[in-house]
């Protein structure tokens, strides 16, 4: 569940900064932490993923080599290529995809 109150896009502040073997910093919105660090175990290459701070449904973007895993692991494809919605986050009906 998104615990992000008041949370505005591009900021850092629900998120966790993860440094990376190249010594670049990933920051990344704890209400989806868990779960990426869950697809990154089973392989899955993951992009700009966002919660949605409760303003827009969550999104996962991964690889496309990762699509049919996604499927497989059970993911909802949003109406956009390569994303996924979360599965720790509803998805709800009051966001259009095709707007964001």
């Amino acid at each position: 569940m998104c615990d992000c109150k008041n949370i505005g896009f591009g900021t850092y502040d629900n998120a966790t900064a993860i440094l990376l073997e190249t010594d670049k910093c990933l920051y990344i919105d704890n209400c989806i932490l868990n779960e990426l660090q869950d697809l990154w175990e089973l392989g899955v290459v993951t992009f700009a993923s966002c919660c949605g701070h409760n303003k827009i449904n969550g999104s996962i973007i991964v690889s496309p080599q990762n699509i049919t895993q996604m499927k497989l692991l059970g993911y909802i494809e949003s109406d956009k290529l390569d994303w996924f919605y979360p599965k720790s986050i509803p998805i709800t009906n009051k966001f259009n995809d095709r707007e964001l």
